[in-house]
């Protein structure tokens, strides 16, 4: 019998099928990668990829664009002028914004006055190049976190988080202005990606970050009026060619994910398993026929505080839970940090191999 690709694995899982076993992502930061790689005796993150048996990949197009500022400071710009610093600490190191560059805009005059990047500062024909290097993965289409398709994250970003959250309530014309300008470039962005790599595509991802830990950042009403319509634009425009879509959402949003479905939203990620509300078991229950889920394998406690049994248990039961029926990516709940043994690591790529649903 011919062995199926990891691209035909994902993509029948996707399906909802069961398959002989549930296909494996990887998320984690770069100190992370780094340390693996050293480990393994491998030579790259792609060598780790396959060393672990993990069956998706990323792209995104090459930026081409004007040369973005770095500061003496050590601080750099990105394409939204958005300034970030690298701060390393004990646990790794994280980009921190120290730059708002709509914090004092106040007026609608003003924001038209600001233009957001151009599509025309990447390089499409590199998006296809990397899609065709990962034909037997499952390609996922989607931006590094600071440049991922949103409207409230990259609202955050430009405003800051405050002023991103009051924005809806204080005036409710000017946000909806603010999203339709972040709106119109990924949308034109993301269909130039369309056009020249649809069929070679297989998930587009969008990020927002609508959950706490024990509830919603926004409410459900500011989520439906102010969010829901420019995702659910990109959803519609990605199905038209074809791609399903996965959005990233950390937090206790069990209050919003029918109307993920209502959007087309086919994939959710990470699943956040400490949050309220996010038991798995009734997720799969109440949604499991109508959305798929990527993640799951907690990083707060289990990954880096437990023993490798303890990983490898929670690893079969996410399989016999969320991977009955199919409709299951196994990952993280987030980014693998560096407080994280290695050995829980490899414990749970090993885990994820042996408990195929079919012997749980």
């Amino acid at each position: 019998m011919r062995s199926i690709s990891s691209k035909e694995l994902v993509l029948e899982a996707l399906s909802h099928n069961e398959t002989y076993r549930v296909p494996v992502d990887y998320w984690a930061t770069g100190e992370v990668t780094e340390k693996l790689c050293r480990h393994l005796h491998v030579a790259s993150k792609d060598n780790l990829l396959e060393k672990l048996g993990v069956d998706l990949r990323y792209a995104f197009p090459n930026y081409c664009g004007p040369q973005l500022k770095r500061c003496d400071d050590g601080s750099y710009e990105d394409i939204w002028k958005v300034r970030r610093k690298v701060i390393r600490g004990a646990g790794g190191s994280y980009e921190h914004t120290v730059h708002n560059p709509l914090s004092s805009v106040k007026t609608i005059d003003e924001l038209e006055d600001w233009s957001p990047p151009s599509p025309d500062w990447y390089d499409y024909h590199s998006l296809c190049s990397q899609c065709e290097t990962y034909d037997v993965y499952a390609t996922v289409f989607v931006g590094d976190r600071t440049n991922r398709t949103s409207v409230l994250h990259q609202a955050m970003y430009l405003r800051g988080v405050q002023q991103a959250l009051i924005d809806p309530l204080r005036d409710p014309q000017f946000t909806h202005r603010l999203y339709e300008k972040i709106t119109e470039f990924y949308l034109e962005l993301n269909e130039r990606c369309f056009e020249e790599a649809g069929n070679l595509i297989d998930i587009f991802m969008m990020g927002e970050d609508l959950g706490t830990q024990t509830g919603l950042l926004v409410s459900s009403k500011i989520f439906r009026e102010f969010i829901k319509p420019y995702l659910a634009r990109h959803a519609g425009l990605a199905k038209r060619y074809g791609v399903r879509v996965m959005l990233h959402s950390c937090g206790a949003i069990r209050e919003l994910i029918p109307d993920f479905i209502d959007m087309g939203i086919d994939i959710l990620n990470p699943i956040q398993v400490r949050a309220k509300r996010m038991n798995t078991a009734e997720l799969k229950k109440e949604f499991g026929d109508r959305l798929s889920f990527h993640g799951s394998v907690d990083i707060q406690q289990t990954l880096p505080l437990g023993r490798p049994e303890d990983v490898r248990a929670e690893v079969r039961d996410r399989i016999r839970v969320l991977g009955r029926g199919g409709g299951f990516i196994l990952c993280t709940t987030h980014n693998i940090q560096e407080d994280t043994p290695i050995k829980n690591i490899l414990a749970m790529y090993k885990a994820a191999k042996r408990f195929s649903k079919r012997s749980t």
